[in-house]
Formats: C-alpha cells, structure tokens, sequence
C-alpha cells in the first residue's frame, strides 16, 4: 500500500476532515481582512459546502473499501469450505486408491 493510500483509508475521514477545517479557518481569517467579513462568510459557507461534500465522498469511498474487505474474506472463506469438501469427499470415495501404488511386487 503506498503512502497516498494508506493516508486515504488507513486515516478516519472525520480526521482528514477537520484536518481541512483547521487548514481552512486561518485561510478565512486572512480573508475576512482583505475582502472584509460579510464577503468572508459567504465564501466561507460555499467552502464549508464543498468541504462537507469532499468529507461525505471520503466516507462513501472507505466504506466501500471496507466493503470490499470484507467480501473478499468471505469469498475467500467459502472457498476454502468449498477445497475442504471437496478433498473430503476425494478421500471417501477413493475406494483404496491410494492403498496401492500401482508397482507390482510379486
């Protein structure tokens, strides 16, 4: 797993959120000293939608991950049931197959 990953699945996105809020607010800070507070807020809102709408899309996207997990590992544990029945089933109905090697010694 590369680092971009790791960072993308292996951190909560509530984290990665606030990480961004905290970004986010100094940045908005200095904008509502250069183009004033009631301009500041209203991009602030507009950021705060877009921010909100990047968090909502990183949960969707580690829950699918998650997802994705989980059937695997259970796809992966029906096979294996699948392989042991299987050579169960060979085992019972070899009929002493395996009792003789096929070598004659008389």
């Amino acid at each position: 797993m590369s680092l971009t990953e790791a960072l993308i699945y292996g951190l909560p996105w509530w984290v990665q959120a606030l990480g961004v809020a905290a970004a986010a607010i100094p940045a908005l800070l200095f904008i509502a000293r250069v183009i004033g507070a009631a301009n500041a807020l209203r991009l602030g809102a507009a950021a705060g939608a877009v921010l909100a709408a990047l968090a909502y899309g990183r949960r969707q996207r580690q829950q699918g991950w998650s997802d994705r997990q989980a059937r695997e590992e259970r796809d992966a544990q029906d096979a294996i049931q699948v392989a042991q029945g299987a050579r169960a089933a060979a085992d019972a109905s070899s009929g002493g197959l395996r009792d003789d090697d096929g070598f004659r010694r008389d």
